[in-house]
């Protein structure tokens, strides 16, 4: 049994696991347990463990990004679960000191918008068999994710001067999908003669096809924003809205657009229990390559009484979550059309924090008088089914296994922006060094422009039979040099028969 309970962060990260949390989120070359299913399949056959069998039951991955970070771990965790139940004044509420500590941390220069992720994985359970040349694997897991963009105008009342303009961005961004997947791994090794080694190298290849359950899904962005230019002292507002979503979030924005009282539409819709809502369905796949060069001695097998492979080096790349939902329950489509005009009264900074908690987005446009309403002002509802594409990303990775130590590096690309990617590239860099054979020391980075590097570190005891992994994370702000609590992973009883 795997228990894995993390605070991490990613940018197209397929999993959340205990062992590429500590090794900066990277793993495409490395990961090859039951993970392996949902992010290289190809890696199934290759045998890092001992024996046929492998099983992991009840993993659990968190990632929290915050907006306003808190020192204490367990504040941090509580910060988290707040982002997904209703929004409680207690926790949102920010004096004009923690203002300006979000406009320092997240805004730093003439940043005009941030972005903050949240997620949780769960591996409800799976279990990898290996053969000669293949491997079959079987795993089920439920994953929740949101994606927040908040513009600077919402916490900052003075304009930010650019090139040839002043602006304040009241830029609000939010997707949040509820996925739960069965998947069925496959991978197979091809064997080739390359003169450049001695010996032989291995192709692994393999796919995961799998179906999905979508649970409550939210998709809006609203751009608006105030624009002065030169000695024009006239103010121009822009606007346009798009917004789509299912199951409770459809039904909180039809109780607010029939009456208009934010309070009761969340309170009629929300609450802090947790229940499964299937509002749709599809398929999809992750598909893995891996080309193995073993160093020092022939490939073994499976079986054998030295079946590790431990001096090698890996080159892989996977693309993940190729296929589509279908989404059923209570579709909701509404959108405005861009809008210009001058006006002569402005927003004021917002009394609270964005986090993206359940409803939150309805209070925040409720409460901002002096712009357009994009909930009310949409004229129409369109209640058809609608689908909408899997959260797609590219990895590339590549390892050198020299026995006790591993390095290893990771490029991953969401293919759009969705609340469990992002279309910024990320390197990810990490080693894992063994002082002893059974207790790996792990340490990483991962780094992309516009977000905060996050600095990872971790240990475990691995045995023939079982093992067991911890990690934890920092964030490392360059522009303003804060660091903060990021997190950490703790992993339970993997076992190998």
């Amino acid at each position: 049994m795997v228990l894995i309970l993390g605070l991490v962060s990613l940018q197209a990260q397929p999993i959340l696991g205990a062992r590429n949390t500590s090794l900066g989120s990277g793993g495409t070359a490395y990961i090859s347990d039951v993970e392996a299913t949902f992010w290289n399949p190809a890696n199934l056959a290759i045998t890092d463990q001992s024996g046929r069998w492998h099983l992991q039951v009840g993993s659990i991955g968190i990632l929290y990004e915050p907006v306003l970070s808190s020192g204490a771990a367990g504040r941090q965790f509580f910060n988290f679960t707040d982002s997904y139940f209703p929004p409680n004044p207690n926790t949102t509420g920010i004096t004009s000191e923690q203002r300006q500590t979000i406009l320092d941390q997240n805004y730093a220069g003439k940043d005009l918008l941030s972005q903050h992720q949240s997620r949780a994985d769960i591996l409800l359970g799976g279990a990898v068999w290996q053969g000669k040349d293949k491997a079959f694997s079987i795993a089920a897991r439920a994953r929740y994710g949101s994606r927040i963009e908040v513009g600077r105008g919402w916490y900052d009342q003075n304009f930010t001067t650019l090139e040839n303009s002043s602006v304040r961005n009241f830029q609000l961004t939010q997707q949040r999908n509820h996925l739960y997947e069965f998947s069925v791994g496959y991978a197979q090794s091809f064997t080739f003669v390359n003169g450049w080694f001695s010996g032989v190298n291995e192709l692994y290849i393999g796919i995961s096809p799998k179906l999905v359950l979508a649970g409550p899904s939210l998709n809006f962005s609203y751009d608006a924003k105030y624009f002065k230019s030169g000695d024009n002292q006239n103010t121009l507002l822009t606007d346009q809205f798009t917004y789509s979503s299912t199951g409770k979030y459809s039904r909180s924005v039809d109780d607010y657009r029939s009456n208009p009282n934010a309070r009761q539409a969340i309170q009629n819709n929300y609450d802090r229990n947790y229940s499964i809502d299937n509002t749709g369905y599809g398929m999809g796949v992750d598909f893995g390559l891996t080309y193995l060069i073993p160093l020092g001695k022939k490939l073994p097998s499976v079986g054998e009484d030295d079946g590790v492979i431990n001096r090698s080096i890996r080159v892989s790349f996977s693309i993940n979550d190729i296929g589509f939902v279908r989404y059923t329950d209570d579709p909701m489509q509404i959108s405005t059309p861009r809008d210009s005009l001058i006006v002569t009264k402005q927003q004021s900074a917002a009394r609270s924090m964005f986090i993206g908690a359940d409803g939150q987005y309805i209070n925040y446009f409720d409460s901002a008088n002096k712009l357009p309403n994009p909930l009310l002002a949409a004229q129409k509802n369109n209640l058809d089914n609608y689908t909408a594409l899997l959260p797609s990303s590219i990895n590339t990775g590549i390892l050198l296994e020299l026995k006790r130590i591993k390095l290893m590096g990771d490029l991953t690309l969401g293919l759009r922006n969705t609340a469990f990617t992002s279309t910024k590239l990320a390197l990810h860099l990490g080693l894992e060094a063994r002082p002893h054979p059974n207790v790996p020391i792990r340490t990483g980075a991962r780094l992309a422009a516009g977000i905060p590097t996050h600095l990872s570190m971790g240990t475990g005891i691995e045995t023939q039979h079982w093992d067991f992994n911890v990690g934890a994370q920092i964030l490392f702000r360059s522009k303003t040099f804060t660091t903060d609590f990021g997190g950490g992973a703790f992993a339970g009883i993997e076992l190998h028969l």
